[in-house]
C-alpha cells in the first residue's frame, strides 16, 4: 500500500495536494467534486466514498464505516460483534490505522521492513509488534451467531513521528520511534524466490 498524501503531515493540516489531488480510496480527482475528511483514516475522500456523519463515529468514509446492522432473524440466534478502528504505533516504524472485529491483536502485518519468509514462491512479511494503541471508533452490531469475525484490514499507514529512545530500565525495550528497532532480511525456507504478485 502506498502512503497517501493525507498521511504525510500532521492530522488536520491538509495541503493543496490533499485537497485538490485524488480521493484517498477510489482515485477520483477532487478538483470538481465535493470532498470531506474521514475521522478514522484521516484521508480526504470524494462524495461517493464518503459515508457522511454518523452520531457515534462522526464524519467517516465508506471503507472505514462498519457494516449496517443485520436485522434479527425470527428463528436464528443473534450475537453482538464489536467493530473497531484502531491506530497502532508499530515496531516497524509506522503508525497503522486498522479496521477489525473484536479487540486489538498483539502483532499486525504492516510492511516488509522487518523481513519475511518465502515458501513455494509465496512471500509473507514478519508481523510488527504493537508499541502503543489508540482507539479511533467503536461500534456494535448484531450478526447471526457463529459468523466469522472477518479479517484485520490495514486502511492507512504513515511514518511514526516520535523519536526513538532507549528504555531507562534494564531488560525493557525502548520505543522504535520513526525508524524500526531492527530491519530484517527475507528468508527462503525452500530455496524458492518470491513471485511478483506476493511481494
Amino acid at each position: 500500500m502506498r502512503d497517501h498524501p493525507c498521511h504525510q503531515h500532521r492530522p488536520g493540516q491538509h495541503t493543496d495536494e490533499c485537497l485538490t489531488g485524488d480521493c484517498g480510496f477510489c482515485g477520483t480527482s477532487l478538483t470538481a467534486v465535493a470532498s470531506g475528511e474521514c475521522r478514522a483514516c484521516l484521508r480526504i475522500v470524494c462524495e461517493k466514498c464518503d459515508a457522511g456523519y454518523q452520531i457515534d463515529l462522526g464524519p467517516i468514509c465508506q471503507p472505514c464505516a462498519p457494516a449496517a446492522p443485520t436485522s434479527p432473524a425470527a428463528d436464528g440466534e443473534q450475537q453482538e460483534y464489536r467493530l473497531c478502528v484502531f491506530e497502532f504505533d508499530l515496531s516497524c516504524g509506522h503508525t497503522a490505522t486498522v479496521a477489525m472485529t473484536g479487540w486489538y491483536p498483539v502483532t499486525v502485518s504492516c510492511c516488509d521492513r522487518l523481513g519475511g519468509t518465502i515458501l513455494r514462491g509465496d512471500y509473507r512479511p514478519f508481523a510488527s509488534d504493537i508499541d502503543y494503541v489508540r482507539g479511533v471508533t467503536e461500534s456494535y452490531e448484531l450478526r447471526p451467531k457463529g459468523s466469522p469475525p472477518g479479517s484485520t484490514q490495514v486502511i492507512g499507514r504513515r511514518p511514526r513521528t516520535d523519536e526513538p529512545y532507549p528504555s531507562p530500565y534494564p531488560g525493557i525495550e525502548g520505543s522504535a520511534g520513526r525508524y524500526p528497532a531492527r530491519v530484517g532480511a527475507t528468508w527462503s525456507l525452500d530455496g524458492s524466490t518470491a513471485t511478483p504478485e506476493t511481494t
